[in-house]
């Protein structure tokens, strides 16, 4: 956080995701269960400080999508096989 006098930067959650590597979307959604930025009414992320960057990185996963799709997806085909009539 900034100290007394001084001025804290304020960037959009597109700079963020730029900075950061990932979606505008990923940004949004990390910083909306953390608890970091600033929200409109509407819920849409209007701001991120700068020294909130940090804050950030740890709750976004290391790679892209859901890094359990595979065993999701094989569980279903698991799920849906038909019985004979």
């Amino acid at each position: 956080m900034a100290t007394k006098g001084e001025k804290v930067v304020y960037i959009s959650g597109q700079e963020a995701a730029k900075r950061l590597g990932v979606a505008p979307v990923t940004v949004s959604r990390v910083a909306r269960r953390a608890g970091i930025g600033v929200f409109v009414e509407t819920g849409k992320l209007a701001a991120l400080a700068t020294t909130d960057l940090p804050r950030l990185r740890p709750h976004i996963n290391a790679g892209p999508g859901n890094p359990e799709w595979i065993a999701q997806a094989k569980a279903k085909r698991r799920r849906r096989k038909k019985t004979p009539a």
